[in-house]
């Protein structure tokens, strides 16, 4: 049971990273969506839609990206909770194993 014990203290080592890292990711994302030219572009992309102009293939590529940046944003928790549950529930395990070996 030792080696379990060791590999949960790595997995555990590796989520409280992750939970610093998630904070940063989240601060960096709100630096990209207050930067004023990351708005402006937004801002032409949404006018380019709204309003049916003249097809623009680099426009249209520019469309796919951001709505692929956007869906893959929602795809990582919004804060490090789900990292401190996970964290939290290793710990409990490890604990409980050094408890009933």
């Amino acid at each position: 049971m030792e080696k379990s014990i060791e590999k949960l203290q790595k997995l555990h080592k590796s989520v409280q990273k992750l939970e610093s890292v998630l904070q940063e990711v989240w601060i960096l994302m709100d630096e990209v969506e207050d930067d004023d030219q990351f708005k402006d572009l937004l801002n032409k992309t949404k006018k380019y839609q709204s309003k049916k102009q003249k097809s623009d293939a680099s426009m249209e590529d520019l469309i796919i990206m951001l709505d692929e940046f956007d869906n893959s944003m929602g795809q990582i928790p919004e804060d490090g909770t789900a990292a401190v549950d996970f964290e939290d529930a290793i710990a409990e395990l490890i604990e409980w194993m050094r408890n009933n070996q």
